[in-house]
């Protein structure tokens, strides 16, 4: 099969996609001669290919994925997430609403218009099936996260549908999600396994991840919003928590393993995130290619490079974050030791996962060779050259509000130009979170899912495996955990930090008590008259001013950027803002739709 991210791009031009979510206002689709557009091997491969621009990437501009926490308690951002504060409005979720059924209606195009005949049906063209239906899973799962009970969409409905034949009810979210495990499993069934194209394409191993993150939402959503109004009408939590574990017992007949090549404890993680090819860590079950060569590349190096964190303007990883990591011994830090008012003893001993995914002391934002390392020592004429603290005076996007810059995905050899990292979709360790979560929800634990789980992660990531016990500074979630889920819910948080699931699994947690009233807050500086932080000491006189006059600091002297924009914290609508609303275009041509609570 050809290279998808190059066809991808040349497909665009020929896909007959809808641009318009509202069925009845849309362009027509103009249809090729009857029974001839996906009748052979190569027009489905054509198609199916052009499903693959949908998934996530990193654009020419900004960091996508990399910035997209700001959402969450991970990254605080001078253009903080409306939804957090709840200041969403009726048509906040027309934008999310259009993207997944205008993705639904093109893989639905394809299974309206597949006529390969029987005798050609070999395993390739058997596999392109599959990933289709695959495709329709993503989507249907994109829209569950968003809008809880919603219509599923398994047919075309093409440029003659009425306003009658589009009333169709949505279903419950329970039944959503059961939907979507059954095309997950008509996925696998059909699908190359991952070593077949390396990754590169939708694979059975990839499918059967997502399962587990599937059923995992669903099961844990229904468990924490049981008694809410977000509640499903039939608690199915124990069933769709053990669909996690039977996937997952499949999944680990596959072969399929961590990555955990490297010289120190942390290179293996890093790998993951600053290499160009993914093809031979198995881990990565589904990752994106970019070549300049080919013309498709991203910016994500040269942002990085500025120390940027949120595109549309200053920003920066929490504090909140980096205390989540552990020693390298592994035992949890106490937030509260004076130590961890130095920049540089925040990361000393840590978790190696944080200091490769946050730039610390003798870090480098670029290429190993040509970059200045992060370095911090109390100014002077002298040593002024040698000195590159955190860009507290920065300027624009660049500017750092916390002290705490990104370093997952640095690319070590990125000088100018266009970047070619590539981008990871679905990795293994997503599986193994998942199964250990599920196992503890269940009252399953045991010291093998520990050996499965935990265990695997800890030692790839260079971490002693300690017997989890309750640790009393860990988040309040409102409610009581074991302590064998916080250190999976602490794990979840340090393994998958920057890639896009920290809302999710608030959400799905209820975890509102970590949003209302909170803004998050930054490294330690220091007030004047107090122990000013060698941190602060590293800019000049001018810089300091600077950062004066621009950074709020807290009564103790950490950073706390939101402090003027959001003197009470985040408002988020704890009976409102956990779903999206349906827009309202959608429920006047739709009358059997009902809205989400309190919109």
């Amino acid at each position: 099969m050809k290279k998808i991210y190059i066809l991808a791009l040349a497909a665009a031009s020929i896909l007959p996609f809808s641009s318009c979510s509202d069925f009845l206002d849309r362009e027509p689709i103009t249809k090729p001669e009857a029974g001839t557009f996906l009748s052979g091997a190569i027009q489905v491969e054509n198609y199916i290919n052009g499903l693959y621009m949908t998934l996530p990437s990193f654009s020419k501009f900004g960091l996508g994925v990399r910035s997209e926490e700001k959402n969450s308690d991970n990254i605080i951002a001078e253009k903080y997430d409306q939804r957090l504060h709840g200041q969403n409005n009726q048509f906040s979720g027309a934008s999310e609403w259009q993207t997944g059924y205008q993705n639904l209606r093109k893989v639905n195009y394809f299974f309206h218009n597949y006529k390969v005949p029987e005798a050609q049906e070999n395993e390739d063209v058997l596999s392109l099936k599959g990933e289709a239906y695959f495709f329709r899973a993503y989507w249907h799962f994109y829209l569950l996260k968003k809008f809880g009970s919603i219509p599923v969409m398994d047919t075309f409905w093409d440029e003659n549908a009425t306003v009658e034949g589009l009333q169709i009810p949505a279903k419950s979210r329970n039944e959503v999600a059961r939907f979507i495990l059954k095309d997950l499993n008509d996925a696998k069934l059909l699908l190359h396994s991952r070593s077949k194209y390396s990754g590169i394409r939708v694979n059975k191993e990839a499918a059967m991840t997502l399962a587990m993150n599937v059923a995992l939402y669903e099961g844990t959503w229904e468990k924490y919003h049981a008694k809410d109004g977000f509640a499903a009408l039939v608690n199915e939590s124990d069933y769709f928590l053990g669909e996690v574990m039977k996937w997952g017992d499949e999944l680990f007949e596959c072969g399929i393993s961590l990555y955990k090549e490297g010289k120190n404890p942390g290179d293996a993680f890093a790998a993951l995130f600053n290499s160009k090819d993914l093809s031979g860590m198995s881990e990565v079950l589904l990752w994106r290619k970019y070549s300049s060569d080919e013309g498709v590349f991203h910016d994500v190096n040269g942002n990085l490079k500025a120390g940027v964190v949120d595109s549309e303007g200053a920003a920066g990883i929490t504090q909140s974050l980096v205390d989540n990591y552990l020693n390298q011994d592994g035992t949890p830090i106490n937030p509260a030791d004076e130590k961890f008012m130095s920049f540089k003893q925040t990361f000393e001993g840590r978790d190696p996962r944080l200091l490769q995914t946050v730039m610390n002391e003798g870090a480098k934002f670029a290429s190993a060779t040509t970059a200045t390392p992060m370095h911090l020592e109390e100014y002077s004429d002298e040593n002024k050259n040698r000195i590159s603290p955190p860009k507290l005076a920065g300027d624009g996007n660049s500017r750092s509000l916390t002290g705490y810059h990104i370093r997952l995905g640095i690319d070590t050899t990125f000088v100018s130009g266009n970047g070619e990292t590539a981008l990871s979709v679905i990795r293994y360790a997503e599986a193994l979170l998942a199964y250990a979560e599920a196992a503890e929800e269940l009252g399953k634990w045991s010291d093998i899912v520990a050996t499965k789980t935990l265990k695997e992660l800890r030692a790839r990531a260079g971490i002693q495996y300690v017997t989890p016990v309750k640790d009393n500074n860990f988040t309040d979630f409102g409610y009581e955990l074991t302590p064998v889920l916080q250190e999976v819910r602490r794990e979840r948080r340090s393994e998958l930090a920057l890639q896009g699931f920290r809302l999710d699994d608030l959400m799905r947690w209820k975890g509102d008590k970590l949003i209302v009233g909170k803004r998050g807050k930054g490294a330690y500086v220091g007030k004047p008259g107090d122990v000013e932080s060698l941190l602060f000491k590293s800019f000049s006189p001018d810089n300091q001013m600077r950062i004066r006059e621009r950074l709020t600091l807290d009564d103790n002297g950490w950073a706390d950027p939101l402090a003027g924009t959001l003197p009470s914290g985040y408002q988020f609508h704890v009976d409102r803002d956990y779903l999206l609303p349906i827009p309202p275009s959608e429920l006047e041509l739709n009358k059997t739709l009902n809205q989400n609570p309190k919109w």
